[in-house]
């Protein structure tokens, strides 16, 4: 088996990456359930939403060796997720603040109650906006443009008999000649199976057309600042066939960008499931690298890709993945979700260069006997940093190669 690599960081070299915020655990999209623990993990807590309290938790992240924090921004009255503009630059001012050396990287999900008013009264690119946003206008290095809603044009394409998914298998197979294919204008729920809070996978009602107009504004954007697309696979066969059409298939697609970070939220649904052993992590990690190695559309501009890796486990199923470290210095010991993908990333074959911790994917640490503890993302840093350390990785530091990073 071929040793992984990375375009952009050295073996046993990570980029340390918190993801500060998500959508998911908000207080409207959970449903108490009296285990005070248990509801002030889900409802979002631990989340600082003031922004002096942010700079304060950018500054100790910054100072834990943290190097990339992707934000969805809330509403600092209700914790919410929020599409204003106003508040991502803010953010983005108190980045380059507070963590000045650190990539940046804004979501732009479409679950939340205000992000749906917005949407209702703005169109669908509210919620992605600030893809569009130059870095001196309070943009980012990234924007995760592909997660779960898009992937109705996935779900499209089967139903036209364009593509069959194999889900099981994470797999799929072209059928027919992809450049005839027409999205469909039928407006619908969007019904995607994924492990969530109780309000935290309700994405609305669109369109295939929708979502694709949408993905061609942000690819367009994105070439034309010259910054990097970002996206996330949370099935990995609909998922990995979306971004492969995206980088190789549609016309004008990812290689006018020229830079894609693809991040593998393993655990995220049954369709993505976290992994059992480092093989079954590296398969997929070695699927995402090799995403753009052929150009069906005949383009033969580069695009760089790099991987990023989450544990999107809920708490309410972090007991189930307590399990011994199969691989590293660390081998044998007990760990949990986070723990285990920080120890696997920090492989100097993993081919991974940015390991994500933070309150949006796993937004609890284990005690000795696998009890939830709330947790803050400092925290999280400072124990990933831990295991990384123990598994022989250090931190991505030179503030040169990090402003390289996220450009073409």
């Amino acid at each position: 088996m071929t040793t992984l690599t990375s375009t952009f960081t050295q073996p046993s070299e990570l980029i340390l990456g918190v993801a500060r915020t998500g959508a998911k655990f908000t207080p409207l999209n959970h449903k108490l359930t009296g285990d005070r623990v248990f509801d002030a993990i889900s409802a979002g807590d631990m989340i600082p939403v003031d922004y002096d309290e942010i700079a304060r938790e950018y500054e100790a992240l910054y100072d834990l060796d943290v190097r990339y924090i992707h934000e969805h921004a809330r509403n600092p009255e209700t914790r919410e997720q929020t599409t204003d503009l106003d508040v991502y630059a803010e953010v983005a001012r108190i980045a380059r603040a507070h963590a000045p050396d650190a990539l940046t990287s804004f979501g732009g999900s479409r679950n939340g109650q205000e992000v749906s008013q917005a949407i209702r009264e703005q169109g669908e690119l509210a919620r992605i906006a600030q893809a569009g946003l130059a870095p001196r206008d309070g943009g980012a290095d990234f924007v995760t443009t592909q997660a779960a809603i898009e992937l109705q044009i996935v779900t499209d394409m089967e139903r036209q008999g364009y593509i069959r998914v194999y889900p099981e298998e994470g797999t799929f197979e072209v059928l027919r000649d992809l450049s005839d294919y027409v999205p469909s204008g039928t407006i619908e729920e969007a019904k995607l199976a994924v492990h969530s809070t109780a309000g935290g996978a309700n994405y609305g009602k669109s369109s295939a057309v929708v979502q694709m107009d949408t993905l061609k504004w942000t690819i367009d954007r994105r070439a034309a600042l010259g910054r990097a697309y970002e996206v996330e696979w949370v099935q990995e066969a609909r998922s990995s066939f979306l971004t492969w059409y995206m980088a190789n298939a549609m016309p004008e697609g990812l290689r006018r960008v020229g830079r894609l970070n693809i991040t593998l939220l393993f655990g995220f649904s049954e369709r993505l499931r976290f992994p059992e052993t480092y093989a079954s992590f590296q398969r997929l990690v070695r699927k995402a690298r090799a995403i753009a190695n052929r150009a069906e559309a005949g383009d033969t501009r580069p695009l760089k890709v790099s991987v990023s890796v989450g544990a999107a486990v809920l708490p309410q199923h972090a007991a189930a993945h307590i399990r011994p470290l199969d691989v590293g210095a660390m081998a044998g010991k007990l760990m949990g979700p986070m723990e285990r993908l920080a120890a696997y990333a920090s492989q100097p074959d993993s081919g991974v260069d940015i390991l994500r911790v933070g309150i949006e994917d796993t937004p609890y640490m284990l005690d000795p006997d696998g009890r939830l503890m709330p947790a803050t993302n400092a925290a999280m840093a400072l124990r990933a940093r831990e295991v990384m350390a123990e598994n022989g990785a250090t931190p991505m530091l030179d503030p040169d190669r990090l402003a390289t990073f996220a450009t073409a």
